[in-house]
Formats: C-alpha cells, sequence, structure tokens
C-alpha cells in the first residue's frame, strides 16, 4: 500500500521481531506453568489437560494477533496516509469532494484488521455532499444523514451511534467528528461488523486528530481563495 525509507522499515522489522519473540517465550512459560500445575500438582487427567490447553493456544493465539494489530497501525499509519496528503500538496485532490471521497477510500483499506475492520466510510465537509466509501445500500427505513450530522454537532470525540441494517448485513456505525481548534469542519461516519474496542475508537480520535483536520483546513482555505 506504500513504502516505508529503509532504514526504518529495518527498525520496525527489528522491533516486531523482538516483541514476537518475547511474546513466544511468555506463553511458553505460562503453558510450562499450566501444564505442571495441572498434572503434577492437581493431577489432572488427559480428559482435562488437553482441552485446557487447546483453550489456552487459542486465547494466545487471539491476544497474539490483537497485539500485531495495535503494533502495526501506529507505525504504519503515516505512511499509509502520506498519498493523500501529496495528493492534496500536488493539487490533484482539491475539492472537498475529492478529499471525502480519498479519506473515506483510504479508511476502509487501511483499517482492514480482524479485530478493526471498516468496512464502510462516509465522509461529509460543510457546504459538500456526503461521499461514501462503496456503494452499500442503507436498509434502515429511520436512516438519514441529517441524523448524522445533528447527533454529530453534541460530540467532542469518537462516539458510538447505532447498529444500521445494510444490504451486506448489520453494521455498527460511530461517529468521528472533525474539529480544528473551535471551528467544525464536518464529520467521517464509519461501520464495522463488529462494536470497536476502546482503544480502537481512541485510535479514531488521534486520527481525525493528527492526520485529517489539517488537511480539510487546506482544502477549505484554498476552495476559499
Amino acid at each position: 500500500m506504500f513504502s516505508r525509507p529503509k532504514s526504518f522499515s529495518i527498525l520496525y522489522g527489528i522491533q516486531r521481531s523482538f516483541l514476537t519473540l518475547f511474546y513466544l517465550v511468555s506463553i511458553i512459560a505460562v503453558f510450562w506453568v499450566l501444564f505442571y500445575l495441572l498434572h503434577e500438582v492437581l493431577d489432572m487427567g488427559g480428559s482435562v489437560i488437553i482441552p485446557v490447553s487447546i483453550g489456552y493456544l487459542v486465547v494466545a493465539v487471539l491476544v497474539y494477533s490483537l497485539i500485531q494489530v495495535i503494533s502495526y497501525i501506529p507505525a504504519n499509519l503515516a505512511g499509509a496516509f502520506d498519498p493523500v496528503k501529496n495528493g492534496i500538496a500536488e493539487g490533484s485532490i482539491s475539492t472537498p469532494s475529492d478529499l471525502s471521497k480519498a479519506l473515506a477510500d483510504f479508511m476502509c483499506a487501511f483499517f482492514n484488521f480482524a479485530f478493526f475492520d471498516i468496512e464502510y466510510a462516509m465522509v461529509q465537509i460543510p457546504g459538500n455532499e456526503p461521499v461514501t466509501s462503496a456503494n452499500l445500500e442503507i436498509k434502515d427505513p429511520g436512516f438519514n444523514p441529517d441524523e448524522l450530522e445533528r447527533f454529530t454537532l453534541s460530540l467532542d470525540k469518537t462516539a458510538y451511534f447505532r447498529k444500521i441494517e445494510t444490504n451486506s448485513g448489520f453494521l455498527h456505525f460511530y461517529l468521528i467528528p472533525m474539529i480544528f481548534g473551535d471551528r467544525r469542519i464536518g464529520y467521517i461516519a464509519i461501520g464495522s461488523r463488529q462494536k470497536l474496542w476502546k482503544i480502537f475508537v481512541q485510535l479514531l480520535n488521534e486520527f481525525e486528530n493528527d492526520y485529517v483536520d489539517d488537511q480539510v483546513i487546506h482544502i477549505l482555505d484554498r476552495q476559499k481563495k
């Protein structure tokens, strides 16, 4: 999806290798203690030890996957978002609609993990129609983009909206207000198959604050000129 400087790639690879090695050693150590406790101390038979061991390994794999996601996103987000910033700088992204489309597509493409999968994104910048990432049909009869805008006006950070039915199933919708200083510059609505953990909701807040709001301001100021 993006290119990373070679020196950064080497450091990132070393970091991930140490993290994997530390986790693997920890898992083996805990597994040995668990096996010793069940077999030697509690004198449990195979009918208990085997399912407990399998359950432990499943949990260990899930936790490892979560750790990989959490460590991957901060290290790679800047590089992945760089083409959007470059597009704004060079002029290929020059209107609010262009930026809305780029943001919506980026969020669905990058945030594509087992624990954090954004399947739908809608971006609305004041004075412009909302732009979505895909031709996803909202089947909820009570859904209205105006409802999203009204709800967002009461927010100062990412918040859960509600579960909405689409033509591909139910999605959990979250609203991310775009705020620059005291100026409200629109919102991002995202839909995910699962409710997001608090750490991922906070990451969406930081993504808007560190990457998005200033780019929206650039486009709006350029449009005024």
